[in-house]
């Protein structure tokens, strides 16, 4: 808990409520402190199904680099309390347009060319090391050689943007669309996302020249027919997290009693205290990105033509081997088929102690051993549950790219990132002691079959393992097949999330608020000016009706020309053209505001 004069207690068991949750138990202002000085994302992912990450090099303007970081975290960077209001006001109307989420976060390099001294930096010795660095590569198995060029540049920052598509598809007809139409509404970045990342851009290398954006790339949310989040290899996805809001925790209880595994997590879990923040509640978190490109077509081969045939099982429980679960959630210790019913997380594999139904190298069972590491049989010291759970990591991916019904062979994937405490003891401890490791968890087993080898051979091939799969789910027998290396890392880098009131010191608090809210509300309407013209939708009407819409009334309330886009069978009003007109104006209008 935490008090006036007392810290918070990182290491206990937490169920945070809230001020913006319904639940009248318990004290929703406990954590509001905290809530408020920690940013998004870290304890509960954002939640949008489109972001856009900017990767930054600043110039040798300093002083005027940390100004804009301000300004930038005064008006963008959404804490985790803000994150908590906004999940509210989607609850109460999902029709509610959706806002932008930003993060902002710091390489080792970025601190020390803003002018931060070494021992100023948060203290973690992966962190200071940095992931190009060629002990690190040795450390997680990477191979900079096969990095996209940007990500072998020094980067400064991060600058992640998320935002939901205006017109969906928070809605179930944009849900539709979204199904109907995926290469249109799935990929495409939402006209509010892209207007704010080009402006921001623009700020940074044109008006102000603070700074070149080495990198950028684009994720978006891939969902299944029924709407689940699902990854490339057509998995579904996020469904195993440590979970630290009651709201989350009593969603979890709705499936599970917790007596095979407790979801949830101590804060120190991802928490750790921001050496340069301004409050007792000034905490930051470590962030690992990595670009994960997977080979589609080379996964799906490799499933049916060679896995399937070899073991003579059927391609669904070939796939379940090697992820430890089947497409639609369910866990293959519990069950050798789907049974398109999600179950939760109450599992763990101690009566599977051979490995007979979920194979130790299953990338489900390697990255989250669920208490594997206590069992005397498998292994000679035997660890705590405790102490193995402090080794998760909260995940938050996001798809890029093509997609896999395209069944591209490359650039596709996820963007990976986690967020953590500690980059030694959880990101890096589970991928150098877990998922690259042969003998764990116990020897010869092989690495994780899905990022057990981030390297391909020198011929750029997928590298080849072999395995011994389950001759028969849940039989002794084993049967000896290869299975390639289909996901290859492409780049990354270690960040750390400062926390807001460090981020926020860094300017003073801008004045002249309405114009700033009136220039959003402006650029609002310009996206979705942009969101209709691409689903060719009226302008100035409603439907077939004469009443005048929301966009007239914008407009009529600043006194500025409107041009309407009306179709319907008793009259025509206007073209296609009036939308860039409109846009135009808002444009005008912005820049009027911006001399005022």
């Amino acid at each position: 808990m935490t008090t006036e004069n007392n810290e918070i207690d990182l290491k206990k068991i937490v169920e945070i409520l809230t001020p913006f949750d319904d639940d009248p138990v318990g004290d929703k202002f406990e954590y509001e402190p905290l809530l408020k000085e920690i940013q998004g994302n870290i304890i509960k992912s954002h939640g949008r199904n489109h972001a856009v990450y900017l990767f930054l090099k600043f110039n040798d303007n300093i002083e005027a680099a940390k100004e804009w970081i301000g300004n930038f975290s005064h008006r963008y960077v959404t804490s985790a309390l803000e994150q908590a209001e906004q999940g509210k006001l989607y609850r109460e109307n999902q029709d509610v347009p959706g806002t932008i989420f930003a993060n902002f976060f710091l390489t080792r390099a970025g601190y020390m060319h803003l002018g931060y001294a070494y021992e100023q930096l948060p203290h973690e010795d992966s962190f200071r090391q940095g992931m190009q660095d060629p002990n690190m590569q040795n450390e997680l198995g990477d191979d900079s050689q096969q990095w996209e060029p940007a990500f072998q540049n020094e980067i400064h920052a991060l600058v992640l943007l998320a935002a939901d598509r205006i017109v969906g598809p928070r809605t179930q007809e944009a849900k539709r669309k979204e199904q109907q139409q995926k290469t249109d509404l799935l990929v495409k970045v939402p006209a509010l996302l892209a207007l704010k990342v080009e402006n921001i851009k623009e700020e940074l290398q044109q008006k102000l020249a603070l700074a070149s954006v080495v990198h950028e790339e684009e994720g978006y949310v891939l969902r299944n027919a029924d709407a689940e989040e699902i990854e490339h290899f057509g998995f579904r996805d996020g469904v195993s997290q440590p979970l630290f809001l009651k709201r989350d925790i009593d969603k979890e209880r709705e499936n599970s009693d917790f007596s095979q595994w407790d979801p949830r997590a101590p804060l120190n879990l991802v928490l750790f205290k921001d050496p340069l923040g301004k409050e007792k509640e000034s905490y930051g978190s470590f962030l690992v990105f990595r670009k994960l490109e997977q080979n589609v077509k080379g996964w799906n081969n490799d499933v049916v033509d060679n896995l399937a045939k070899k073991l003579n099982v059927p391609a669904e429980l070939a796939r379940a081997y090697t992820m430890g679960r089947f497409q639609d959630g369910t866990v293959v210790v519990q069950s050798s088929q789907e049974d398109n019913k999600y179950k939760g997380n109450n599992f763990n594999y101690s009566e599977d102690p051979q490995g007979s139904k979920c194979p130790f190298f299953a990338h489900a069972r390697k990255v989250n051993p669920r208490g594997d590491t206590g069992n005397p049989s498998l292994v000679s010291t035997p660890t705590r549950l405790e102490e193995e759970k402090m080794h998760r990591i909260a995940r938050r991916a996001i798809n890029y790219g093509p997609l896999p019904s395209e069944v591209p062979e490359k650039d596709a994937g996820l963007l990976f990132m986690c967020f953590q405490a500690s980059l030694t003891n959880q990101f890096n401890f589970m991928q150098k002691a877990w998922a690259k490791e042969q003998n764990f968890v116990k020897r010869d087993v092989g690495t994780d079959v899905v990022i057990g080898v981030e390297k391909t051979d020198d011929g750029g091939e997928a590298m080849e393992e072999t395995y011994n799969w389950p001759t028969q789910w849940g039989a002794a027998g084993k049967t000896e097949a290869t299975f390639d290396h289909w996901v290859t890392m492409r780049g990354g880098e270690f960040f750390f999330a400062p926390s807001m009131g460090f981020l926020k010191s860094l300017a003073p608090e801008p004045s002249g608020n309405d114009i700033t809210q009136e220039i959003d509300a402006c650029e609002y309407k310009m996206a979705e000016l942009k969101e209709y013209e691409g689903l060719n939708w009226a302008i100035g009407r409603n439907g077939d009706t004469e009443e005048l819409d929301g966009f007239v009334k914008f407009f009529d309330d600043r006194k500025l020309p409107f041009e309407y886009y009306v179709r319907s069978q008793n009259y025509s009003l206007g073209d296609r053209s009036a939308y860039e007109k409109n846009i135009t104006t808002l444009k005008n209008y912005i820049t009027q505001l911006g001399d005022a």
